[in-house]
C-alpha cells in the first residue's frame, strides 16, 4: 500500500511535455577558468589540484571552506568530511556523474579515492538544479563533484597520462591512463596502485612522561583498474564503464599508552558497472543512468577475547541504482527540470547473528527556474520513500519525506561582477546498515537526520585586470533534528552511535582569491578561506551537554596558500588551520582535542618536450614544521614527511 501511495505522489512529477530550443549539453566540470567564477559553489582546477599534492580526495577537500575533515590516522586510516556541521552521510560524492555510496557504513572513505586522474573538483551547496546530476545528489544536503581524466570527452585522437609518486613511510603510487578517440568513439583504459608500509613516528604523553613510538598496523595496499567506452552522436552521448578496486590494509586503532600492538585487518573488494545516456528528445535534455556494484569487506581480529578466540567475518553488499533526469527551457525566462531515481541495497554477512537488511529507496524531484534580467528564482520539491526489510530480525522503520528547496539570486549585468544569493534547503539522511543493525552497537530505532539549511551569500569581483581579486562570503544556519553522531571506540570498525535530538549550527565563511601577473614571466596567486562554525546541542536543557559544541566540530578552520610562478616553475606554500575540538559532546577540559596549524611546501617545474608532450616534476614537504597533531583523539597523524611526483602528459 505504501508503494502505491508513493507512486501516486510521483504522478504529478511525470505528467508534463514541452518543446523549446534547448540544445544537448554534455555534463562537464570546468578544469581551468579564465574568468573568476561567482557562483555559490567552490571549485579546484587541475593545476590547483596538482600543486596541492594531495594523495587522496580527503586532503583536497580541506581546501573547501565549510568542510571539516576527519582523518583517523592518515596512512591506512579512514577519511570523511562533513559540510557545515552536517554529517558525512549528508553529503553526496559524485564521481563522473555517478553517486558513490556505501549502504553498510553510510560513508565514503575519501582516503581510498586517488587524485592522480582528477581534473576538476566542485563543492555544490546551491545551484545543483542547473546540472544533469543523479537525483540523490541534487536533493542531498551538499555534494562534491569529481571529474576524472578517463571520463572527460576530448577532441584529441590520443591522450596519455602517467604519474609516479614516492614518499616517506615507503609510499609508492603509480597511475596510467590512456584515451583513444577514433571518430565518434572514445575508449579509455586506466590502472593505479598505491602501497605503503606505514610505521611513522609519534609522541604520546601521560602525567609522568613523553614517549616516542612508531605507528603500527597502518600498512596499505590499493590496486584498481577500469575501462570506459563513450559514443558521441548528433543529439548526445552514451557511456559505459567498469572499475575494480582491491584493498588490503591494517586498521590502526586508537593510540593507547599501554596498548601498542593493534593487529586488526581489513580487506575490501569493489566492482562497479556504470551506464548512462544523455540525449535530446523534442529539444529537451534527458539523462538516463544506471549503476550496479558489489563490494566484499572482511574484518579480522584474531586477538579478540571471545569464546572462539577472535573475529573473522565477511560482509557482502550489493547495490543497484537507476534514474532519469531532464532539463528543458519553456520560453526565454522559464525552465523546468526533475527526475526519478530508484536505489536497491542489500547486505549479507558470514556472521549468522548479523542482520540481512534490504532497502528500497525511491526519490523524485520537480524543480523550476524563472529568469529575469538580474534575478533568478528557483523552486524545487523532492519526495523520498524508503522501505526497510530485515530477513534476520526486526525491520527498520519505513520513511516518507517531502523536502522543499528555494533559491533567489540577484547578479550584476555590467563590468562590476557581483551576486547576492539566498537559499533554503530541507533534506534528510538515513542511518546506515551498520548504524541500525551492527552487533552490540546497532540501533534499529535510530531516526534519520532532518536538516533545514538557510544561506545568504555575497560574491563579487572588484578588480579584473593584471590583478584579479575575487571575494565570496556566506552566512548560514542549519537546524538539524535527530543528528546522528558516530565516534570510533576500539578501532575504525567499532563505533558508538547516538542521536542528538536537536542541533543548531550557524556560521560564516569568507573566501578570497587574488591573481597578479607581472610582465610575461611572473605570476602570483593568493588563496584564503576562513570558516566560523558553532554546532550546539540543544536537545535537553537539563543535560550536561546542553548548548555545548558537538563532538569533533571545530569552531574555526581555515586555509592560507601562496603561490609564485616564473614561466613553468613555481612554489606553493599551503597552510591549514583547525581550532580545538571536543572528543565528546560535553565540553570539559578532559575532552579537549588540541587545535593545530599545518604547513606544506611544494616546488614544481613543467618541462615541455614538444607540442604534444610534457613532464611535470614536484617535490613536496608535508607538515613542514613537524607538528604533533590529531584530527580525532588518539588517532595520531604523521610528522614531517616528503613526496616526490613525476607526471607525464601526451595530447
Amino acid at each position: 500500500m505504501k508503494f502505491i501511495v508513493f507512486i501516486l505522489l510521483l504522478i504529478p512529477f511525470c505528467s508534463f511535455t514541452q518543446k523549446d530550443t534547448t540544445q544537448a549539453i554534455i555534463e562537464t566540470i570546468v578544469t581551468e577558468q579564465s574568468m573568476p567564477n561567482i557562483d555559490n559553489n567552490q571549485s579546484l582546477t587541475k593545476s590547483e589540484i596538482d600543486e596541492i599534492s594531495a594523495v587522496d580526495i580527503g586532503e583536497l577537500l580541506q581546501k573547501i571552506s565549510g568542510v571539516n575533515l576527519k582523518s583517523y590516522g592518515s596512512l591506512g586510516g579512514l577519511k570523511t568530511v562533513s559540510m557545515r556541521g552536517l554529517g558525512s552521510n549528508h553529503t553526496s560524492i559524485v564521481k563522473d556523474g555517478f553517486t558513490l555510496s556505501n549502504a553498510q557504513t553510510g560513508q565514503v572513505n575519501l582516503g581510498q579515492i586517488e587524485t592522480d586522474n582528477v581534473v576538476g573538483l566542485v563543492s555544490a551547496i546551491g545551484e545543483r538544479f542547473k546540472t544533469i546530476l543523479p537525483i540523490s545528489a541534487q536533493i542531498s544536503g551538499s555534494s562534491f563533484l569529481i571529474k576524472t581524466f578517463e571520463n572527460t570527452l576530448s577532441s584529441d585522437t590520443l591522450q596519455v597520462r602517467a604519474s609516479y609518486k614516492n614518499g616517506s613511510f615507503n609510499q609508492n603510487h603509480a597511475y596510467f591512463g590512456v584515451k583513444y578517440r577514433p571518430k565518434n568513439i572514445s575508449i579509455a583504459l586506466h590502472g593505479s596502485g598505491k602501497v605503503s608500509t606505514g610505521g611513522y613516528g609519534y609522541s604520546i604523553e601521560n602525567e609522568f612522561e613523553n614517549t616516542t613510538r612508531k605507528r603500527l598496523n597502518n600498512d596499505y595496499q590499493d590496486y584498481s583498474v577500469g575501462a570506459n567506452l563513450a559514443y558521441r552522436f548528433k543529439q548526445g552521448v552514451s557511456r559505459i564503464g567498469f572499475s575494480h578496486k582491491s584493498i588490503e590494509q591494517g586498521l590502526p586503532g586508537a593510540v593507547i599508552l599501554y596498548n601498542t600492538n593493534p593487529d586488526e585487518r581489513l580487506s575490501t573488494r569493489l566492482n562497479q558497472l556504470n551506464y548512462d545516456l544523455q540525449t535530446t528528445i523534442n529539444k529537451t535534455v534527458f539523462r538516463f543512468y544506471s549503476s550496479a556494484s558489489k563490494s566484499f569487506l572482511e574484518y579480522v581480529d584474531l586477538t579478540y577475547l571471545n569464546a572462539i578466540g577472535g573475529i573473522e567475518v565477511g560482509y557482502t553488499s550489493r547495490k543497484l541504482n537507476t534514474g532519469l533526469t531532464m532539463r528543458a527551457k519553456l520560453g526565454d525566462r522559464f525552465s523546468i527540470n526533475g527526475g526519478l531515481e530508484y536505489d536497491l541495497s542489500g547486505l549479507i554477512s558470514s556472521d549468522t547473528n548479523f542482520a540481512k537488511p534490504i532497502r528500497n529507496h525511491l526519490s523524485a524531484l520537480l524543480a523550476s527556474t524563472y529568469k529575469m534580467e538580474k534575478i533568478y528564482l528557483e523552486l524545487g520539491l523532492s519526495t523520498q520513500y524508503v522501505d526497510e526489510r530485515n530477513k534476520n530480525g526486526q525491520d527498520g522503520i519505513d520513511r516518507l519525506r517531502v523536502n522543499p528547496y528555494l533559491s533567489l539570486t540577484n547578479r550584476s549585468k555590467n563590468e562590476v561582477h557581483w551576486k547576492h544569493h539566498f537559499f533554503y534547503r530541507n533534506s534528510f539522511r538515513l542511518p546506515s546498515f551498520n548504524e541500525l543493525y551492527y552487533n552490540n552497537i546497532g540501533n534499529n530505532q535510530l531516526k534519520p537526520e532532518d536538516a533545514h539549511q538557510l544561506n545568504y551569500g555575497l560574491s563579487f569581483v572588484p578588480v579584473n585586470k593584471n590583478l584579479t581579486l575575487y571575494v565570496k562570503s556566506n552566512v548560514y544556519f542549519n537546524r538539524v533534528q535527530n543528528k546522528i553522531v558516530a565516534i570510533p571506540t576500539k578501532n575504525l570498525f567499532v563505533w558508538s552511535i547516538q542521536n542528538v535530538g536537536l542541533a543548531h549550527i550557524y556560521g560564516g565563511e569568507v573566501n578570497l582569491r587574488a591573481n597578479y601577473k607581472s610582465g610575461q614571466n611572473w605570476r602570483y596567486s593568493l588563496f584564503f578561506n576562513y570558516n566560523f562554525q558553532k554546532a550546539l546541542d540543544l536537545t535537553d536543557k537539563g543535560s550536561p551537554t546542553y548548548n555545548h559544541q558537538i563532538a569533533y566540530i571545530p569552531i574555526h578552520t581555515g586555509n592560507f596558500d601562496v603561490s609564485i610562478y616564473r614561466k613553468t616553475t613555481g612554489v606553493r606554500i599551503s597552510n591549514y588551520l583547525v581550532a580545538l575540538r571536543y572528543s565528546l559532546n560535553e565540553n570539559i577540559p578532559s575532552n579537549v582535542v588540541e587545535g593545530f596549524l599545518i604547513a606544506d611546501a611544494t616546488l614544481f617545474h613543467t618541462l615541455k618536450v614538444n607540442q604534444k608532450q610534457s613532464v611535470k616534476m614536484q617535490f613536496t614537504v608535508k607538515n613542514l614544521f613537524n607538528q604533533s597533531y590529531a584530527y580525532i583523539r588518539s588517532f595520531v597523524m604523521p610528522g614531517r614527511n616528503y613526496l616526490i611526483t613525476l607526471s607525464y602528459a601526451f595530447n
